[in-house]
């Protein structure tokens, strides 16, 4: 296990920066997701760790040990892929094992780890199997096995579940956390999920544009979003934005003219503000704010409502079920300390 340290690190495509001088702390035997949207530098940040990209400038450094220049083979990493990447003609035994006998280790050692590996993982009987008689699970199970057997001091993961299905995704990562917990080696994990991120990372990194928004515990970057950016992008159901003028008298002046009661002086009057409401933090009241109910989805332990206020849509998490019918009329009330305050002009919390 080790720490990872990166430093200022830049990456460049033809003269063109796209990743910006960024900076990472990820301690030994931590859990580390970065997560952003489609182009935002994560997967490349990653390959940059693993040494399949070159850096422009910077250092990324494992343990005591600066490895930009260090061959990806000498890292001390395990990557593993989205698309499992095993050798379709060899047995699961024989995948495993195959970087252990590319190193020359005893035939001892490496059936030790191998069968350490697919006891952990749950490979055991399957061991003699190609992959072409496996589940999408379990290749994914072989992927992981075969990063186990080398003891890495950092695994490296690009978004590993996201050729499973949904319910299978929920089981694998059941799966990750656990072996984590297990295991405790160093971890940093690329996904576009921001649920996969919340629910295994101890830290996450959040990516935009090939900068860093804010790194944070997911409850952290849930409770204390930094940005209208993060603010959108954790959370699920999105939090619902409001955008308007700030009076003097604690109401939001909204874009139709009308006012909104906010319950506190959120901002300086005249201050054009975005209000963000998560949606388990709005909820339906006798008297309130008028909107009208669009779609209703129960879920069983819960309800989400889509209703519309103001030429705004917003989405409503309801606890258990609801009697609220599409196209009817309801009021809407919120918990003015719930509410989450961002400069307009620049995207940044202002409280």
């Amino acid at each position: 296990m080790s720490k990872v340290e990166i430093r200022d690190l830049r990456k460049t495509y033809d003269g063109l920066e796209v990743i910006h001088g960024i900076d990472i702390d990820i301690a030994d035997g931590e859990f580390v997701s970065l997560v952003g949207p489609s182009g935002c530098g994560k997967s490349t940040l990653l390959r940059m760790i693993a040494g399949l990209e070159e850096v422009a400038s910077g250092q990324i450094i494992i343990g005591d040990r600066v490895i930009n220049d260090v061959a990806p083979k000498d890292r001390d990493i395990a990557m593993v892929f989205q698309n499992y990447a095993l050798y379709p003609h060899m047995t699961v035994r024989q995948n495993l094992g195959f970087a252990l006998k590319q190193r020359r280790l005893p035939r001892d050692e490496i059936n030790e780890r191998v069968n350490g590996a697919a006891g952990i993982l749950g490979l055991a009987e399957y061991l003699d199997r190609k992959p072409r008689a496996l589940s999408g699970g379990q290749r994914q199970r072989v992927a992981m096995g075969r990063a186990i057997v080398r003891n890495p001091t950092v695994f490296l993961f690009d978004e590993p579940l996201s050729n499973l299905d949904a319910k299978l995704r929920v089981l694998m990562r059941s799966e990750l956390k656990e072996l984590h917990q297990r295991l405790s080696t160093t971890t940093v994990y690329v996904t576009h999920d921001q649920i996969e991120a919340m629910t295994l990372s101890d830290k996450i990194v959040v990516m935009n544009g090939g900068h860093i928004e804010q790194v944070g515990t997911p409850l952290d970057l849930y409770d204390n979003p930094k940005s209208l950016f993060v603010a959108a992008f954790i959370g699920s159901p999105q939090m619902n934005f409001l955008e308007g003028v700030m009076t003097d008298n604690g109401s939001l002046r909204l874009p139709d003219l009308s006012e909104l009661p906010l319950g506190r002086q959120i901002a300086t009057a005249g201050a054009e503000v975005t209000v963000g409401l998560r949606p388990e933090h709005l909820f339906l009241t006798e008297s309130g704010w008028p909107a009208e109910a669009v779609v209703i989805e129960p879920t069983g332990s819960e309800t989400q409502i889509t209703a519309r206020a103001s030429g705004k849509t917003f989405r409503i998490l309801v606890r258990g079920r609801t009697e609220v019918k599409p196209g009817q009329s309801i009021t809407l009330g919120f918990d003015p300390q719930h509410l989450h305050v961002f400069s307009t002009a620049i995207g940044k919390r202002a409280s």
